[in-house]
């Protein structure tokens, strides 16, 4: 596995350094929003291309909330070690209790997929996704998140979170 500096799994935890301003979910959308348009890249981390995971992590990097990284997994993952990792650097929320900013975790057709909720200003209450999709426009984008939704990309919620330390 590839962690940084070699750090073992567990080693590296999400949450604000000690002394650091803090981290609102409305600070965690103004990060993500700023990758909009970046194109879609397998295991990608620059600013200009990420998959969905790079997605979760370079806001996280971005913010000072990790140093926390993994490279090395397929294409088509598996959900399973996609919510092993969120439960281990992530603290697990209810779906009723999502709000901006925070990290959901998707499995379509049975692959997972990751991203950030945003919130959609011109009405407010409804949440939006911030996700690199692989399929078209094959480039981080933010869509309502709901029911339509889900049932259009064929997706179904299989996991809530939000990063530690993440005030309101």
């Amino acid at each position: 596995m590839n962690w940084i500096a070699g750090a073992p799994l567990g080693a590296l935890e999400f949450g604000a350094p000690a002394g650091a301003p803090p981290v609102s979910g409305p600070d965690i959308v103004a990060a993500a929003r700023k990758y909009l348009g970046a194109k879609w890249s397998h295991q990608g981390r620059r600013d200009d291309a990420m998959d969905c995971a790079g997605l979760v992590i370079k806001v996280a990097h971005d913010l000072g909330l990790t140093q926390f990284d993994k490279t090395d997994y397929p294409r088509l993952s598996s959900p399973a070690e996609m919510l092993s990792l969120c439960r281990e650097h992530l603290v697990e929320v209810a779906r009723a209790d999502l709000r901006v900013g925070d990290v959901v975790v998707l499995s379509c057709s049975g692959n997972p997929h990751i991203g950030i909720i945003g919130d959609y200003k011109p009405a407010p209450g409804v949440l939006t996704m911030i996700h690199s999709q692989a399929r078209h426009p094959r480039q981080v984008v933010e869509a309502q998140f709901n029911d339509i939704y889900l049932q259009y990309a064929r997706a179904s919620v299989i996991g809530c979170f939000r990063y530690p330390g993440v005030t309101a």
